[in-house]
């Protein structure tokens, strides 16, 4: 009997022995998965920050990247964050972080977009003339901190080119109109039976070849700009001298200017050498002076000097015509513009464009003096040779 008893306190005890084992397996196992758990939640979070801290870094390299200031303004309007752009813009640094929005821009539509964004909660997108500077701003809201973020573009040269593209267009109608419609005017004239008449159908058959010659000129000036403008023309830079490029283009000059009474003067220093291309450069002061001899009244003095300035050959031609009024030097160099001095003295309003790029392509530049009616000085100049 007491075997038995024995043997069951056994069995008894084994079946405890195993259930506390069990237990303890389960429980460790689960402490094991708890700890597990932690340790992917704790490796979890150090990746998520760091992958933060990544993001945030790559959204500052693109920030520092754009060509656009881009800013973060908050709920105050406060400077949070700005890129290189947009101190270079504005004439500040990273130290203007912390200071008001309208304290870096000193503009009052670029500080009212923002307001407008954070206000409206939308997108808002304006153009604004600061500073003699068009500048295009978008602003958008930033819900999570009640603040804005701005991207403001300097888009003055695009309205530069856009202008400069319309004027293109319409000086070009205005050129075409004239010898087309002379052309046209002919041919009626001749269709009408200007043909019986042997004297008109001459004068008639004279208009149209000068009004064809005039269009060839107009098509041949804009090829040679288009080909100078690309690069296609190449400049053949050789030690030459000066003086006998402007003797030449005055000889071509001189019945023009004996015909009108001028009086020319020469200043040629001689030994003057510069580096060119003499073609391209005979070209240019033959345009200057076929101007001046065009615009200078009979009897007027024109002028021609070369002197060397430092590494440079500096040539002026100067005139005692109308001149031509300060606001309108900076555009006389462009292609077709014309000042109202030139609408009766025919021309196609590209010799001074052709002209301005030859000289830049030599590395040199041009530019006038002048006020309205003192005359005008163009000087341009070319490395020394």
């Amino acid at each position: 009997m007491f075997d038995y008893l024995l043997i069951g306190l056994l069995i008894i005890g084994c079946g405890a022995a195993v259930w506390l084992w069990r237990r303890a397996a389960a429980a460790w196992g689960e402490a094991r998965a708890a700890a597990l758990a932690r340790a992917e939640a704790v490796a979890g979070r150090a990746a998520a920050e760091q992958a933060r801290q990544q993001g945030a870094s790559h959204l500052a390299c693109l920030g520092e990247a754009s060509l656009a200031a881009l800013l973060l303004i908050d709920a105050d309007r406060q400077i949070v964050w700005g890129n290189v752009a947009a101190w270079e813009m504005f004439g500040a640094t990273p130290t203007a972080v912390g200071q008001a929005f309208i304290g870096l821009v000193h503009d009052y539509e670029l500080h009212q977009a923002v307001l407008d964004a954070i206000s409206g909660g939308r997108a808002i997108m304006r153009q604004v003339v600061v500073n003699g500077r068009t500048l295009r701003i978008r602003a958008i809201p930033v819900l999570e901190t009640g603040g804005a973020a701005a991207a403001i573009e300097d888009v003055t040269e695009l309205q530069r080119l856009g202008r400069a593209r319309r004027d293109f267009v319409a000086n070009l109608s205005h050129e075409l109109r004239t010898p087309l419609a002379n052309i046209d005017l002919a041919a009626q004239t001749l269709q009408d039976g200007g043909t019986r008449d042997p004297a008109l159908t001459q004068r008639m058959l004279s208009q149209i070849q000068t009004q064809v010659q005039a269009l060839s000129q107009l098509s041949q000036e804009m090829m040679d700009l288009a080909q100078i403008e690309s690069g296609q023309v190449l400049l053949k830079l050789v030690p030459a001298p000066i003086a006998p490029l402007v003797q030449k283009a005055l000889a071509a000059m001189a019945p023009q200017a004996k015909h009108k009474a001028q009086h020319i003067s020469l200043v040629l220093p001689g030994g003057l050498q510069a580096l060119m291309d003499e073609q391209q450069i005979a070209r240019v002061i033959g345009n200057l002076l076929h101007n001046a001899v065009k615009f200078t009244p009979e009897g007027g003095i024109i002028s021609i000097s070369a002197e060397a300035v430092a590494d440079d050959i500096r040539i002026c031609v100067s005139d005692t015509g109308p001149g031509v009024p300060r606001d309108e030097q900076a555009r006389i160099f462009e292609r077709f513009y014309k000042h109202d001095r030139a609408r009766s003295k025919g021309g196609t309003g590209l010799g001074l464009a052709i002209a301005r790029h030859i000289v830049e392509g030599h590395g040199g530049r041009i530019w006038v003096e002048s006020a309205a009616g003192e005359g005008a000085r163009f000087y341009f100049t070319l490395p020394k040779a």
